[in-house]
């Protein structure tokens, strides 16, 4: 688990904790508040089907988006007026809008997370210590979560029953600080995935299977060339140029 700096530094606001809260599938957190931070949206109520409800938010989201787009860059809609704007129209009107509203990321208006200096309700999320056997599902989830879930930066999903790293973490490409550690995580070669995740620095994996691999630190910090810090120890320059020249040695030998 994070130190306070450390989620201080990494978050807008504080990490959106989910921790402990008997989490089966990550759709069920739309149904139950955090135990701390602020969720984008409140909790769904108990006779509210939240499948319906997620589908229902990406289409919101998709048609802010498509708003966005018919924008110019000044937040003017389209004019359909050959002659031009109608005299005395100024940026946010036209078709469809009313007198006064933003431009992308304005409130009431655009896509979230777009407003210049605008301060994100948190890039930070727990999910530790539940039952969660997949993460299938987790970028839909997100949108109820995070007012940007392309900012999110810190993700823990420790101590669930993962038995594989999935795609789905790949949603994410800002991820900087990755906990997958205490799950069931049994081929090392699910680490090749994380290549797709530029930024990440931090990642632990111990407390899986995958751990008691021969050699398993030095495979994993090999194949992700831009870890830092790998089961909450640091990747100094030294142990780095130690395992590069190790894992030379093992490709020459076919290994």
């Amino acid at each position: 688990m994070a130190n306070t700096a450390e989620q201080k530094q990494l978050a807008a606001g504080p990490p959106v904790d989910y921790s402990f809260k008997d989490l089966k599938t990550v759709i069920d957190l739309v149904s139950v508040e955090p135990f701390s931070g602020t969720a984008r949206r409140p909790a769904l109520p108990p006779d509210q089907n939240p499948l319906d409800y997620l589908e229902h938010l990406a289409a919101q989201e998709q048609d802010a988006q498509d708003q966005d787009r018919d924008l110019d860059p000044l937040g003017r809609a389209p004019s359909h007026n050959p002659l031009g704007s109608p005299q005395g129209a100024g940026p946010g009107s036209g078709p469809g809008r009313s007198p006064g509203a933003g431009g992308p990321g304005s409130p009431g208006g655009g896509s979230p997370g777009k407003a210049l200096g605008a301060k994100l309700n948190s890039n930070s999320l727990r999910l530790c210590n539940n039952h969660l056997l997949s993460l299938v599902g987790l970028g839909r989830v997100m949108r109820h979560v995070l007012d940007d879930p392309r900012q999110l930066v810190w993700l823990d999903v420790s101590s669930n029953q993962l038995a594989g790293i999935e795609d789905a973490v790949l949603e994410f490409p800002s991820l900087q600080v990755l906990y997958y550690h205490g799950n069931q995580i049994s081929n090392i070669n699910d680490v090749l995935k994380l290549q797709g995740l530029p930024r990440l620095t931090k990642l632990t994996l111990h407390g899986n299977p995958i751990a008691e691999t021969k050699n398993y630190k030095s495979w994993v910090v090999a194949h992700l060339p831009g870890l830092r810090n790998m089961d909450f120890g640091p990747i100094t320059r030294v142990e780095r140029d130690k395992i590069d020249t190790w894992f030379r040695g093992t490709k020459k030998r076919g290994h």
